[in-house]
């Protein structure tokens, strides 16, 4: 009777989540050979890891197979698909964390794994060189799995499961926006074929700047997935190399770009990077920043020259702004002003259909051009007052979404901020350590993530799933009314 009134077909949605982690299982196992080969101690860790995942995923498969294989994927299964399927995936990627010998908490490996596949590059590990290599190299694969989204990817080579992928691919991240061609198998495909590009140029580039083609790789991966992650305690700014910064900052700004934009240049359509309203307003303040920081560390006297304190301005803006979290130099030395600058960019975020997180710059946009309207409203109230963007008319559905969209991002970062500050963390810690999780950027004010006491860690955790996931399928799982008809 029961079953009867779901709204939900539960062995669809655990076969799907089998496959998900059967998926990441293979991959685990793929990476116990470079571990073995290394000999860097982690690899029985891996090969552990994949055996848990694969069991696990064997029986949601065998729990599921029979009712799924007559079964279409529909709207409230996707999302509960995506909801349930992202939490297995951080619990299955801090299995290497855990086993690997250097005796984290349970807490902190997953914390470590939900920052990895969210991209947000918070970290709880120290001492990074002295990590097996293999972990290292994990870390920076789960940025880049994270990134473009391991169900886009299982889409991009799973054709049966683009039936119905549409509704895994929409509530994945704000890639799912993104409709390339008619079919979600073919746009998955397309999208993770330029992303592979990218990553291929910047890997290549790293290493003709001098760096070891594992560094470049690992680097590579958390640049272009706007993740964080690094090889070294002092992330880029441990080379000291004024190229591979600029380089860094030129594909940590890619990386933050819409997709699509990158599919219509190949296609011969270069005036689109140009003419996307976004991208515009997006670059803009991407420059003013920049040049508001480097003319406040020249005023300062930090004994930088010009070239050097616009080149950390712009690298350090591009870092936060694509919440990538990447840094060049000791940002908290810093006069306040850049400080607060760049705390304020913590809000911001990328661009739609891009690997970042946060809110976007489209919806701040819309939200200006709201705020606009209702200023106009006041004094003309009968008149009937459209919003477009790029030439398009925006239905005011969509500005209800990005209205409630906000609001929410607000309410969760005020609360998660007032329970750190329960946790006794100061009032600035605590805003900054939820503004950074929430919107996947991963820097802080100098506290840092490991001190941070295990029911802090939990909520951070929450939050960096509901930002990667911008909310709804994460909460959507709490409404009852959700499950049922």
């Amino acid at each position: 009777m029961l079953h009867a009134k779901l709204a939900i077909n539960p062995p669809l949605i655990a076969y799907l989540c089998g496959l998900i982690l059967a998926f990441l299982a293979l991959i685990m196992g793929l990476m116990a050979g470079p571990a073995f080969f290394l000999g860097d101690g982690a690899g029985p860790a891996f090969g552990l890891s994949a055996l848990i995942a694969a069991g696990a995923a064997g029986l949601l498969i065998r729990l599921g197979r029979r009712r799924a294989e007559t079964s279409e994927i529909r709207g409230r299964d996707g999302l509960a698909a995506v909801g349930l399927a992202w939490p297995l995936i951080a619990a299955a990627g801090a299995l290497p964390y855990a086993l690997s010998g250097l005796n984290p908490g349970l807490m902190d490996a997953l914390f470590e794994s939900v920052s990895g596949f969210t991209t947000t590059g918070a970290t709880i590990l120290t001492h990074l060189d002295e990590l097996p290599p293999s972990l290292l190299l994990w870390r920076a694969l789960t940025h880049w799995l994270g990134g473009m989204g391991v169900i886009v990817l299982m889409l991009a080579v799973l054709p049966f499961l683009g039936l119905g992928g549409m509704h895994l691919f929409r509530n994945e991240s704000s890639l799912g926006q993104v409709r390339l061609r008619p079919r979600v198998a073919q746009t998955a495909k397309i999208l993770w074929l330029i992303y592979l590009g990218l990553t291929a140029a910047l890997v290549i580039l790293a290493r003709a700047g001098g760096l070891s083609w594992f560094e470049a790789l690992c680097n590579g991966l958390s640049a272009i997935s706007t993740g964080g992650f690094t090889t070294r305690d002092l992330s880029i700014g441990h080379y000291g190399h004024p190229g591979l910064e600029i380089l860094f900052t030129v594909f940590m700004f890619l990386g933050s770009l819409n997709f699509a934009l990158y599919y219509q240049a190949c296609r011969g359509d270069w005036r689109g990077l140009f003419r996307d309203a976004e991208a515009r307003v997006y670059t803009l303040i991407i420059i003013l920043s920049a040049l508001l920081i480097a003319a406040s560390l020249l005023a300062a006297g930090l004994e930088l020259s010009p070239w050097a304190a616009l080149r950390q301005a712009f690298f350090q803006v591009v870092s936060v702004v694509s919440t990538t979290g990447f840094t060049s130099a000791d940002w908290l030395k810093w006069p306040g002003f850049t400080q607060g600058l760049l705390f304020s960019l913590f809000f911001l975020g990328g661009c739609a259909g891009s690997t970042s997180g946060g809110i976007k710059c489209v919806r701040w946009i819309l939200v200006f051009k709201g705020l606009h309207r209702a200023l106009r409203q006041h004094i003309r109230p009968r008149a009937v007052i459209g919003i477009s963007l790029g030439g398009r008319p925006i239905p005011e559905r969509l500005m209800t979404a990005v209205w409630s969209f906000w609001v929410l991002y607000m309410v969760v970062l005020a609360a998660s901020a007032l329970a750190l500050t329960a946790l006794d963390l100061d009032i600035l810690s605590a805003l900054a350590a939820s503004a950074s999780s929430l919107g996947n950027v991963g820097l802080d004010l100098g506290l840092g993530f490991a001190p941070l006491s295990s029911p802090a860690k939990a909520i951070l955790i929450l939050e960096m799933l509901l930002g990667r996931l911008e909310f709804f399928a994460i909460l959507i799982l709490f409404q009852p009314q959700f499950w049922l008809r």
